[in-house]
C-alpha cells in the first residue's frame, strides 16, 4: 500500500458523488454503464474492477453465442417452471440480438457456421428427439422462430441441428464495448477491489481505504458477488478450456454441444479446435472462485477428444485456461434491488454472452 496524502487537486477531482458506480467491468457491468450513459449523457458514471482487465468469465469463456441445447432444456425442466425457461430463452435470444446490433458483427468476429448437439448414447438421443416439439414450441414463443431444433446426423454422430446459433471473439467483444464506453465519457478504475459496500449511505470502500460515493450503485460481479453481498443465491463454477495447435483437415468447424451443455467445442481460426467443460465430472471441486486446472477434467477432455471426437494423432494443445461462472439454484439470473440505491445483477449461469448485455440494459433501466 502506498502512503501518500491527497493533494488539493486530487481531492477536488476524486472526492465527489457519482451518479452511478458499477462494480464489475465484465460484459454485464460495462453494458449497464453503457446504456445508463446513453440514456443520461450528462451523468457521471464510474466502473470499478478488481483486475487489470476483467478476469471473471467475460473474456475467458468459449465464445459461444448460444441460447441452449435440447438436453440443457431437458435438464432445466427438472429445476424450473416452463414459463421461467421460456423467459430465460427470450432473454438469451434478445441479448444476442442486442449484443450484435450494439457492437457490430465484424467488431466481435461473429459468425454462424452451424450449431449441433451430438450424442453417443442412443437412449438419450431418443429422449431428446421426444422433446423436439416442446423445445421448438418454446423457441417460437420466446423468439418467434420456427423449427429451430431438427433431427440430423453430423460427422457420423446422431445429432440435433440448432439454427440461429453462432460464435464470436470474447476479447474483441469486450474491447469494442470498452472503447465505446470510453468515448461516451465513462470512467474506469482498474485494480480496484471493493472491500466494503455500504448500501445505506451509498458508499464503497476499496482495499486501500479509498472511498467512492454514488447516487446509484450496480453490483455486476457474477460469481464473485458473495464476496461483496451476504446471503446471495450464487455459486461459482470453474470452467476449463483449451485450444489446439492447427489441425490439418479439422472436421469440427462448427459449434457443438454435448451432455446438457456441460461439454462444448468449436472451430477457432485456422483449423484450431476449442474444447472445454466437463465440470459435471467433478462438480464439488469446480465450485470454486480459484482459477486453475483440474487435471482430472483435463485428462478426461483429452480422452474425449481422442476417443469420441477422434482428432488425428499428434494434435497438441496450444493454450489452456479457466474462467469462473456464476450459477443460481434454478439458473435464472438475479436482477433485483437490495436497497433504494443499489441493484444486483448476477448469476448468469454459463450464458453470459447471451444474457450479459440484455441484463445490463435492464439493470440500467432500474436505476434510471
Amino acid at each position: 500500500m502506498i502512503n501518500a496524502e491527497r493533494s488539493f487537486w486530487e481531492s477536488e477531482l476524486y472526492e465527489r458523488t457519482y451518479d452511478l458506480v458499477v462494480i464489475g467491468a465484465g460484459l454485464t457491468g460495462q453494458s449497464t454503464a453503457h446504456f445508463f450513459k446513453k440514456k443520461h449523457p450528462d451523468a457521471s458514471v464510474l466502473v470499478l474492477d478488481r483486475g487489470f482487465f476483467p478476469i471473471g468469465a467475460s473474456t475467458r469463456n468459449a465464445g459461444f453465442a448460444c441460447f441452449g441445447s435440447v438436453t440443457e432444456h431437458m435438464a432445466d425442466m427438472k429445476i424450473e417452471e416452463e414459463s421461467n425457461i421460456i423467459d430465460r430463452i427470450r432473454r438469451r435470444f434478445n441479448g444476442l440480438k442486442l449484443l450484435r446490433t450494439t457492437l457490430g458483427d465484424e467488431n466481435i468476429a461473429y459468425r454462424e457456421p452451424g450449431a449441433y448437439e451430438i450424442f453417443t448414447d442412443e437412449k438419450i438421443y431418443e429422449e431428446a428427439l421426444d422433446h423436439l416439439d416442446i423445445c421448438n414450441r418454446w423457441l417460437k414463443k420466446a423468439a418467434g422462430k420456427e423449427e429451430v431444433y431438427k433431427k440430423t446426423e453430423h460427422n457420423g454422430f446422431p445429432a440435433i441441428s440448432i439454427d440461429h446459433e453462432g460464435c464470436l471473439h470474447p476479447g474483441k467483444m469486450m474491447n469494442t464495448l470498452y472503447q465505446k464506453n470510453v468515448a461516451l465519457g465513462i470512467e474506469f478504475r482498474w485494480r480496484s477491489q471493493v472491500k466494503h459496500l455500504d448500501t445505506e449511505h451509498s458508499r464503497l470502500v476499496l482495499d486501500e481505504g479509498i472511498e467512492f460515493h454514488a447516487n446509484k450503485i450496480i453490483v455486476a460481479t457474477n460469481s464473485f458477488t458473495s464476496k461483496i453481498i451476504d446471503n446471495i443465491d450464487i455459486k461459482p463454477g470453474r470452467g476449463f478450456v483449451f485450444v489446439t495447435k492447427p489441425i490439418s483437415d479439422l472436421k469440427w468447424q462448427g459449434t457443438y454441444h454435448y451432455d446438457a451443455g456441460y461439454y462444448y467445442f468449436r472451430g477457432v481460426g485456422e483449423n484450431r479446435m476449442l474444447l472445454g467443460g466437463a465440470r459435471s465430472l467433478d462438480i464439488d471441486v469446480e465450485t470454486t472462485t480459484e482459477f486453475g486446472t483440474n487435471h482430472k477434467i483435463k485428462n478426461h477432455l483429452l480422452k474425449f477428444a481422442n476417443g469420441v471426437l477422434r482428432l488425428p494423432k499428434g494434435w497438441e494443445i496450444e493454450t489452456e485456461w479457466s474462467g469462473i461462472m456464476g450459477f443460481t439454484s434454478t439458473k435464472s439470473p438475479i436482477l433485483r434491488k437490495i436497497s433504494d440505491s443499489t441493484v444486483v445483477v448476477a448469476g448468469l449461469s454459463g450464458m453470459g454472452v447471451a444474457l450479459g448485455m440484455q441484463l445490463g440494459r435492464e439493470a440500467a433501466d432500474m436505476v434510471s
